[in-house]
């Protein structure tokens, strides 16, 4: 079976861990799989027009002659479509990623054309999925995997009075201003100070370090997907209190020391409960649910349905 991964995101050395989830995925199955797996990479930020112009992608198709195109993020299904007409022996599979279902009518409207265009669709959260199903029923809920490494090594640690903002203070969409609030609340009603970890330009590993040091994490975005850093952190056994965006209340049901929480009094007081509270490890078959591994096996099922129905 050949595998071609379409997608325009991808790690760079600018941008390290952009559609790092992408990059993890693609890796997986090249290196654990008995098929050959292909990259194509759309580097959409540099140019718009690029979107526009499928000859790389037909000769990259040609060339490869792949089984299936795994197409990552619909408005990268664009310059297939416009190919369509000289690619009808090949299936498709389109994995959408959240702002391409949730952005601007534009991209929702090319998504909404992949989507009835693909063989198969895959929503990485249950947002998604509702928003898709009504386009069409070929659609399964198949969140994003997660790396090895944050499930290996899973020793207990010493956990420190700190609590971890997953993101940018820079990108409005991540709510740092509601950290802050939050922060000023956790300190004059409950007497708290914790230290604050930023994971902004933090590599891999010490992410993970920081995910089982600390005694939460926190987020107050406005909107996600389905987001890595959640499930990296029930990997990790780290609690979590977070605003009720994306898959996140999916994601930490009923874990201990997991919350939702609405506003800024909330979100104090739930972490607050869990600054008082005793520590417990997460339940391992939860984590396994996480894996690449258990995610990319559901996606080689989808791959071998449409090749053999």
């Amino acid at each position: 079976m050949k595998i071609l991964f379409l997608t325009n995101m991808y790690p760079t050395k600018e941008h390290p861990y952009f559609g790092i989830f992408v990059k993890e995925q693609f890796e997986y199955f090249r290196d654990h799989y008995d098929m050959d797996v292909d990259l194509f990479v759309l580097n959409g930020k540099s140019s718009l027009h690029k979107y526009l112009n499928p000859i790389g992608l037909y000769r990259k198709i040609k060339d490869f002659d792949p089984d299936i195109i795994h197409v990552h993020y619909g408005l990268t299904g664009l310059p297939l479509l416009l190919i369509a007409p000289f690619i009808k022996n090949k299936k498709i599979i389109a994995t959408y990623h959240g702002s391409d279902i949730n952005g601007s009518k534009a991209v929702f409207l090319i998504s909404k054309m992949l989507i009835r265009y693909a063989d198969a669709n895959i929503a990485v959260s249950q947002q998604i999925f509702e928003k898709i199903k009504p386009v069409s029923n070929n659609i399964k809920w198949i969140p994003c995997g997660i790396d090895d490494l944050f499930l290996d090594d899973q020793q207990p640690v010493e956990r420190k009075n700190a609590v971890i903002f997953p993101g940018s203070p820079q990108r409005a969409v991540k709510n740092y201003s509601l950290f802050e609030k939050m922060l000023d609340v956790l300190k004059k009603k409950y007497g708290l100070t914790p230290e604050v970890i930023l994971f902004d330009s933090k590599s891999r590993a010490e992410v993970k370090k920081a995910l089982k040091e600390a005694k939460c994490l926190v987020m107050t975005s406005l909107s996600e997907g389905s987001p890595q850093v959640i499930k990296e952190a029930i990997a990790c056994d780290t609690p979590i209190v977070s605003t009720p965006v994306g898959d996140v209340p999916y994601l930490i049901e009923n874990l201990d020391n997991c919350y939702i929480a609405h506003n800024t009094e909330d979100l104090a007081e739930k972490i607050a409960r869990v600054f008082a509270s005793e520590y417990h490890a997460f339940p391992e078959e939860r984590k396994k649910r996480l894996s690449n591994a258990y995610v990319c096996d559901q996606i080689v099922g989808l791959y071998k349905r449409l090749i053999n129905p």
